[in-house]
């Protein structure tokens, strides 16, 4: 489903105008953007958890150029699915 699709069933699931959902998303996703920035978890109920971490700096073997290089420590954002939406999915 794209972006589109989505703003589309939700303003006719909820009656509004695609304007108001698609300003209502982007809000939704820069709150939730900054709630992970602080390494704090959202838990959605009926959907599932997200959570970020910091992945540490490790070393990684390049075929290219044949030797090991060392890759930075990047932040990691991780989605664990509720255990209703896993059951709905089975």
């Amino acid at each position: 489903m794209t972006n589109l699709e989505l703003i589309r069933n939700l303003s006719l699931s909820l009656g509004k105008s695609q304007a108001e959902i698609k300003q209502l998303l982007k809000s939704s996703t820069k709150i939730m953007r900054d709630i992970l920035d602080k390494d704090i978890g959202i838990t959605i109920p009926g959907l599932g958890i997200f959570s970020s971490y910091f992945k540490k700096e490790r070393k990684s073997f390049n075929p290219y150029h044949n030797k090991f290089m060392l890759l930075p420590p990047k932040r990691i954002i991780r989605f664990h699915p509720g255990s209703s939406i896993k059951n709905e999915l089975k």
